[in-house]
Order: structure tokens, then C-alpha cells, then sequence
């Protein structure tokens, strides 16, 4: 049964992968460039900019990014036609490259966004949350639907082998592993549910027009509004 939901969980992640094969051929895209390309979705953005973002928003308590490797990503992913950028002097400071995001940038972010909260993958599912405005709700609501049903699918499997394990374990609830899975898979059932509501509700989803802060709620959005927590949107 375990090599059974395995395999299922592999096979939802191969069928995923795909979504951003084309970024760099073979080498698909990472947690650094779905933070980069939502920065720039959500507001036209410098390196300096984004690094000075990074800290403000404590995002590096979810992905150590240096400066080194924004810069870095930032140059791949405008070789590659993700963003453009466009250089700026304001008065007698230096110049600097400010960064739009291009319509294939916002295609793969959307794509990075649902691999993030679906696939079978090492980056923290987080991520994915803090994106959502940069998806289209809807489409969004059904691949989450999916990996709902997936996921009580894979909860329910769990605790009918816990039920029937027929030796003692020295965990009182059941198999440790077992029972940490299953904790897991519920905390995230959780979660995906609330943001199918959201995303189904067109007045909540409408609002979804800014980053959400990982940490402390929402407070941030583009057009200068501050909500004090995600739980009013």
C-alpha cells in the first residue's frame, strides 16, 4: 500500500513537471525565480528593490536568496524572456535596471504556483500560498480541488493501515511514520481547502491583489491598501 501511494504522488509530481521544462530546457525553474518573477508581478522591480523586499517581508526565513543570486536569476530570466528590463536614472543617482514582467513570466509564474501547492516537490508549499494573486483563481480552484480529493484519498489509505497494523508500536497513536503523514497531509488539506474559498468567492478573490505575508497576515497590496490579516479577505 505505501509503494502504491508513493507511486501516485510521483506520478502527480511527473505530470506537473512539465509546467516549466521550456524555462531552461531540462533544468526547470526553482523557488528563486517564483519569488522574483512575483515581486515583479506585483510592482515593477530593481534587484536592490527585490533584496530590500526580501528582508522586509522576511521571505528569507523561506528561501535563502543572496544578492548574488538575485542578480544572477534575474539576467536568466531575462535572456530567457521572462521580465525585460529597462534602465532608469533618477537625478545624480546611479543608474539602475528595472525589471517588468513579460506575458511568458507571468504564464510560468502561474505554473510555478500551482507546482508549488500540488506537486511532489522540496519547496516549501508556502511559497505557493504567498503567490496566489499572481494565478487565475479559477484555474487555480480546480487544480486544488484535485489534489483535495488526492489527498484524502492518501489520508484515508494512511489510516486504514494504521487501524490494521497488527504489531505493537512504541508510538501509542500508531506507526510514528504513518501517523506523521497523516498529520502532514491534514495540515495541508486544511489549507488548500481555505484557498479554494477564497478563490472561489469572487468578492474575497478580487483582493488577492498583493503578497501575502507568510508570517503576520496581509499588509501589503498594490493599489496602497493595507489589510491587518488574511483572515478579512
Amino acid at each position: 500500500m505505501l509503494i502504491k501511494i508513493d507511486l501516485r504522488i510521483a506520478s502527480a509530481y511527473s505530470k506537473l513537471e512539465y509546467l516549466s521544462q521550456d524555462y531552461y530546457g531540462k533544468r526547470p525553474m526553482n523557488r528563486y525565480d517564483l519569488v522574483l518573477l512575483g515581486f515583479i508581478a506585483e510592482k515593477e522591480s530593481s534587484g536592490y528593490d527585490i533584496i530590500t523586499t526580501i528582508k522586509r517581508r522576511e521571505l528569507d526565513r523561506w528561501a535563502k536568496i543572496s544578492t548574488s543570486t538575485v542578480y544572477n536569476r534575474l539576467l536568466r530570466l531575462e535572456k530567457n524572456e521572462c521580465v525585460v528590463g529597462r534602465v532608469e536614472r533618477d537625478g545624480n543617482r546611479p543608474e539602475r535596471t528595472i525589471y517588468v514582467i513579460t506575458e511568458k513570466g507571468r504564464s510560468l509564474l502561474r505554473k510555478e504556483v500551482v507546482k508549488h501547492l500540488v506537486g511532489f516537490n522540496d519547496d516549501p508549499r508556502q511559497l505557493g500560498f504567498a503567490f496566489l494573486f499572481a494565478t487565475k483563481p479559477l484555474d487555480l480552484a480546480k487544480h486544488l480541488e484535485k489534489h483535495v480529493q488526492e489527498l484524502s484519498e492518501q489520508i484515508e489509505a494512511i489510516e486504514k493501515m494504521i487501524r490494521e497494523e497488527p504489531r505493537p508500536t512504541l508510538f501509542p497513536d500508531g506507526p510514528f511514520l504513518n501517523c506523521m503523514s497523516r498529520d502532514h497531509m491534514s495540515v495541508e488539506l486544511k489549507y488548500a481547502n481555505a484557498a479554494i474559498e477564497i478563490l472561489r468567492d469572487p468578492e474575497k478573490s478580487k483582493k488577492l491583489n498583493g503578497w501575502f505575508f507568510l508570517n503576520f497576515g496581509s499588509r501589503e497590496f498594490s493599489n496602497g491598501e493595507e489589510l491587518t490579516s488574511t483572515a478579512g479577505l
